[in-house]
């Protein structure tokens, strides 16, 4: 793994939907949970995973777990 530093600059509801994430939840079940569309929760996992750099969901939740940004 290649140890970029993660930019912390995510909204609030990035931070929702990368907790929800990392509690397993796929995109139907966060969508559900915060009342938008799965295209909507897809757009701002892409934009999470941009600003992290981060190659992956799996990735990016391991490296916010370490970082101490999610619980």
């Amino acid at each position: 793994m290649h140890h970029l530093e993660l930019r912390l600059d995510f909204t609030a509801r990035e931070f929702e939907i990368i907790n929800l994430l990392a509690e397993g939840n796929s995109a139907k079940e966060i969508a559900d949970e915060l009342f938008v569309s799965v295209d909507t929760v897809k757009t701002h996992r892409k934009n999470i995973l941009r600003k992290s750099e981060a190659r992956n969901t799996t990735e990016l939740v391991v490296r916010c777990i370490r970082r101490g940004i999610i619980r």
